[in-house]
């Protein structure tokens, strides 16, 4: 279900995280379902523990997810409620959008962008 891209820019802690944000947000997973474990995780992806733990982590800090000790890492209930995460994406996207413009992308064709990206997944409309 997670894919991670050797070759992005993104660091593979960030894409783990966007991807279990994805999943949540697609209903993969709801509220109070049970995460894959870290272990299962690393040895699926072959990455290392440290970072897989260390997006976990992140998304408990975000209230996305709760742990449980000895019982593992669960969906929290109201994971995207949270401001924190809708801010931070917008902070990115400003600073992308602002890239763009200084590059010389026309606003219609962000728009257009923005449009396609939003019909791909029905994600939030």
């Amino acid at each position: 279900m997670i894919f991670i891209d050797y070759h992005s820019r993104v660091p593979i802690y960030e894409q783990i995280k966007e991807q279990i944000i994805m999943l949540i947000n697609t209903r993969v997973y709801k509220p109070n379902d049970q995460l894959p474990s870290i272990r299962n995780l690393s040895n699926e992806l072959n990455i290392n523990v440290n970072t897989i733990k260390r997006a976990f982590i992140e998304l408990e800090n975000d209230k996305v997810v709760y742990s449980v000790h000895g019982k593992g890492v669960f969906v929290s209930e109201n994971p995207l409620g949270g401001n924190r995460i809708v801010k931070t994406a917008l902070e990115d996207a400003k600073v992308v959008l602002t890239s763009a413009k200084t590059k010389g992308v026309k606003k219609e064709d962000l728009k257009s962008l923005i449009d396609e990206i939003y019909k791909e997944g029905d994600i939030n409309d």
